[in-house]
């Protein structure tokens, strides 16, 4: 990154003896460098826009598109002044609506396991989540009321939710603050920065995502601090090494670790500060006054801060995570057996370790973490299948998971000298304890799949029929505990991972992972794939038993190992990676990126009588972020052309200021919006807030580009013109960012756009408006028990 500073003139006026051209060294320059200060070198302001007496040596380090932000008494009554007004937009009727909104029936009922220790999985990191229950807790909730559906009234149940949506309120007016220091440490005065806070303050998106029990205030707050970091990070360059300069540095890795601790979307500041600090570290080397040993040291130190420090606070948070939620609960069943068994009140799995022929076992699918093979009494019902019972994958231990091991199709075992046990290449036959009939394939096509390498797996067999060869499976053991003797070669509980495969289709037992239809219950498919990888067709037994063990015999035992806390973090975060990839529906408002910039509509959360939430931004900010990227664009490829040709236009004096911050925060904004367009998952506006904050960014300096060479009192009316603008708009919207009540004719005006779809029903005048408040719609993931 390359922070801009303002000319020693607003309007492009040019200090005594100083040109408008571009300052010749591009990297920085450290103390005991010698000077290289041409003719050209920008003359750096002071924050009252009037031109600095610098001296040579001070340029020795500090290029001039760079400038120490001093903050002036000035910026301190302004910063107060945009604060107060942040927190009363954030604040205004905070209470309103008292009941459940949107994903608050998820994150408020998070809030409460964690106050009672209860184990539970969602698809986001813990620390938004754990801040929401320690405020609950310093509030008096007591963590019963469960938030079960929309439209719950918090008052009747005594619950504090005014103090819990407070939290993200405040978190969310921080960033106003917070982005007016960021726009004056890029060097740009503070009528710029001022309008900038007020565009984040006046984003009626924003305002509705943080008067609300959600996680995206928690986000876009530390990433916007995140970025407030790194660019008083740059305004330090001059003094590398000093303490001002370690703690920015650190400053940016920790808060860009509790940003990625909310929710991952914040793993796109990886690329960002990455990408910067790329180019950061190409120009030292090109500084002949750097040696490699200090090469070496600016190396290291962004390693550690921008590296180290990110990864640990966010496996620091998960270890406060599960030390909090040391109790199972229902949502453990997701997972690995060896996690469950480390939670205080699971159920210690012990079973025999010897897997033998006529041994009864339940086999688990190892890395799915998905349940156990299993059938039941009911045929396939889909139009390629064979009509056969069906045999699928049950989440939860029962009779209809038990299998018998017997031997291959027209063989026979020799157990006179004692049972045998099975080993590594046996082939064998599975037999359903509860219907007597063969776990069986053949070439039919499964219930979900038109693959030619995948076929059905089924029960088959019927009185009196002793099976077929279809019937047979080889046992190919992957891999055993390198502490249990003997679990690489013979089968044995817990302790092998192996593979089923088919003796003549050569095809293997594979999980697909993939809920299958009402008529099989919605259990999961698995079925008989060729050339599959091993990840989701390998299983292992988790319980056996042989009748015929002699009684008060010794028999040896299998146990699963508990997880220690960083295999807990490992796997915890490997099913959030699933859940994320798995995420796929049609949920009415879900919202594709291509539509996100221009507005194209929004989020229906929650409808009364008379009033609605419907979080929908700012359509003049979004527009006019849109526009200032599209500006930034153009500029940036006509002055590249135009370099080509040895001309080098100044914009008026703002080209470097313009060209490195506006570049950077363009960069930001590809960085966190480009993503989503690789992701199948489903997605909804609310995932554009950081990327739109780097736009509004984007969307001030360019204002200031256009007006840095008017007059101050035109460039002034164009700053005014601009807020009014964004003020009426907000106030417009306002009605379906506070639940404000309203009239349908209001509503209907309010539709800018046809995509807009406000259920104005629940207005005054509407059908709805005098219904009992309802949601709008029911969830925003209708197949999962999370939050998006």
């Amino acid at each position: 990154m390359t922070v801009g500073m303002d000319q020693a003139d607003r309007h492009g006026h040019q200090p005594k003896g100083h040109s408008m051209q571009p300052a010749s060294p591009r990297g920085r320059r450290e103390k005991g460098a010698a000077p290289k200060i041409s003719k050209g070198d920008f003359a750096p302001k002071d924050t009252n826009n009037s031109p600095a007496v610098v001296s040579i040596e001070s340029f020795e380090y500090t290029p001039a598109y760079f400038a120490r932000w001093k903050v002036s008494a000035s910026d301190w009554m302004l910063l107060l002044v945009i604060s107060m007004a942040a927190v009363v937009v954030r604040c205004y009727k905070l209470s309103n609506p008292a009941n459940v909104v949107f994903d608050e029936v998820h994150f408020g009922k998070f809030a409460g396991k964690y106050l009672n220790s209860t184990y539970f999985f969602d698809l986001h990191p813990p620390l938004a989540k754990m801040m929401f229950a320690a405020v609950g807790r310093q509030a008096g909730y007591d963590g019963v009321f469960d938030f079960k559906s929309i439209g719950l009234d918090y008052i009747a149940a005594n619950v504090p939710y005014v103090a819990m949506r407070l939290m993200p309120a405040l978190l969310g007016a921080a960033t106003v603050p917070a982005t007016y220091a960021t726009v004056r440490a890029c060097g740009y005065a503070m009528d710029t920065a001022a309008l900038a806070a007020l565009l984040v303050c006046v984003e009626n998106g924003l305002v509705t995502q943080s008067r609300l029990i959600l996680l995206d205030s928690p986000l876009v707050f530390f990433t916007v601090l995140t970025l407030l970091c790194w660019s008083m990070f740059w305004t330090v360059q001059d003094r590398p090494f000093s303490r001002v300069w370690w703690a920015w540095l650190l400053a940016t890795g920790l808060t860009m670790g509790c940003a990625a601790s909310c929710k991952w979307v914040a793993l796109f500041l990886i690329p960002t500060i990455g990408l910067s600090t790329l180019h950061d570290l190409w120009d030292k080397i090109a500084d002949q006054s750097l040696s490699p040993a200090r090469w070496s040291m600016h190396f290291g130190a962004r390693a550690i801060a921008l590296i180290c420090v990110p990864v640990a606070v966010y496996i620091g948070w998960f270890y406060v995570h599960f030390a909090v939620l040391s109790t199972t609960g229902g949502d453990a069943a997701a997972l690995s057996p060896e996690f469950q068994v480390s939670l205080d009140g699971a159920k210690q799995m012990v079973t025999d370790r010897d897997v033998y022929y006529g041994s009864e076992i339940r086999m688990r699918s190892t890395n799915a973490r998905s349940g156990f093979l299993h059938s039941h009494l009911h045929p396939w019902q889909h139009d390629k299948g064979s009509g056969q019972q069906q045999v699928t994958i049950y989440s939860y231990a029962d009779a209809n998971n038990v299998w018998v091991i017997e031997p291959a199709y027209n063989r026979t075992v020799d157990t006179s000298q004692g049972l045998v046990p099975v080993r590594n290449g046996d082939v064998l036959r599975l037999r359903h304890k509860t219907t007597g009939r063969f776990l069986h394939s053949h070439d039919k096509r499964p219930a979900m799949s038109n693959d030619k390498n995948k076929f059905e797996l089924s029960g088959y067999g019927f009185a009196n029929f002793s099976g077929d060869s279809n019937d047979n499976f080889r046992v190919d053991i992957l891999e055993g505990d390198p502490a249990i003797q003997g679990s690489a070669t013979e089968l044995q509980s817990i302790y092998s991972r192996f593979r089923l495969v088919h003796t003549n289709l050569h095809c293997m037992v594979f999980n697909s992972r993939k809920k299958l239809p009402k008529w099989a219950f919605e259990q999961i498919e698995v079925n008989c794939m060729r050339n599959c990888l091993p990840r989701m067709s390998t299983w292992h037994v988790e319980h056996a038993f042989h009748p015929n063990t002699t009684a008060g015999a010794p028999v040896r035992k299998a146990s699963y190992r508990p997880l220690g806390m960083l295999g807990k973090i490992w796997e915890y975060n490997k099913l959030m990676a699933d859940s994320n990839q798995n995420l796929i529906g049609d949920h009415p408002f879900a919202a594709r990126p291509q539509h996100w910039p221009w507005l194209r509509r929004g989020t229906a959360y929650w409808g009364g009588p008379g009033r609605l939430i419907y979080q929908l931004g700012n359509p003049l900010i979004w527009w006019g972020s849109l526009a200032a990227l599209a500006v930034f664009a153009t500029v940036r490829m006509v002055l590249f052309l135009l370099d080509k040709r040895r001309i080098r236009p100044q914009l008026g004096g703002q080209r470097n200021q313009y060209v490195s911050g506006a570049g950077f925060f363009a960069l930001a904004w590809t960085c966190h919006y480009v993503p989503f367009f690789l992701m199948g998952r489903e997605l909804f506006t609310h995932h554009y807030f950081p990327a739109l904050w780097m736009a509004i960014i984007v969307m001030a300096f360019t204002v200031d580009l256009v007006t840095c060479r008017l007059p101050r009192l035109l460039r002034s009316a164009v700053y005014v013109a601009v807020a009014a603008a964004v003020l009426h708009a907000f106030h417009t919207f306002s009605y379906i960012t506070y639940a404000r009540t309203w009239t349908k004719d209001a509503c209907l005006r309010a539709r800018w756009l046809p995509t807009w779809d406000l259920d104005c029903e629940h207005a005054i005048g509407g059908i709805k408006g005098t219904l009992s408040p309802v949601a709008e719609p029911v969830l925003v993931d209708s197949k999962s028990e999370n939050g998006v």
